[in-house]
């Protein structure tokens, strides 16, 4: 499966944080596709998960964790997908 950098970003926004903006370095957008790459080919969620769990010093003190963000990853990914196979 080949990810766009803008659908990457896309699902970034969706499943970890709206806020991030274009404005944002290049070199940290580079650094979030490659990891969002990672997350989407893990075998399993909890996979998925060891890869991003760095990305908060504490999930805890946002209430989230780093399976339940790899998992709002994936099935952002999944959606668009399927999103793009209907319109094919």
């Amino acid at each position: 499966m080949t990810l766009s950098f803008d659908v990457l970003k896309t699902v970034y926004r969706q499943a970890i944080d709206p806020r991030a903006s274009d404005r944002d370095p290049s070199i940290w957008w580079d650094a979030v596709a490659q990891e969002m790459r990672e997350v989407v080919l893990a075998g399993t969620d909890r996979e998925a998960a060891a890869v991003i769990e760095w990305w908060h010093n504490d999930w805890a003190s946002v209430s989230d964790t780093p399976v339940a963000a790899a998992r709002r990853i994936r099935q952002s990914v999944r959606l668009i997908m399927k999103r793009e196979r209907m319109q094919a």
